[in-house]
């Protein structure tokens, strides 16, 4: 019973894992949302508690900063101090 448990615990964290994407896909959002954007850094950080992507570019002049979701959703983007 225990052996069940703990492998249905091991492909619940699978699956989430293999959904999540990558730094890759990340820069392909921002670019497709905002054309001509200049990444300047991505990194894994954590937004209410839920793991994400801290996006920083350069669009139209502006400094922003993005926040995307391990699933490839637009959380929040906003003007970076």
């Amino acid at each position: 019973m225990k052996k069940r448990f703990y492998l249905a615990i091991a492909l619940v964290l699978l699956s989430a894992s293999a959904s999540a994407i990558g730094k890759k896909e990340v820069k392909a959002i921002i670019e497709e949302s905002y054309p001509g954007a200049r990444i300047t850094e991505i990194e894994k950080e954590k937004y209410k508690g839920q793991k994400i992507y801290e996006v920083d570019f350069k669009h139209d002049g502006k400094k922003l900063e993005a926040i995307i979701s391990l699933d490839g959703e637009i959380i929040k983007v906003g003007i970076d101090d």
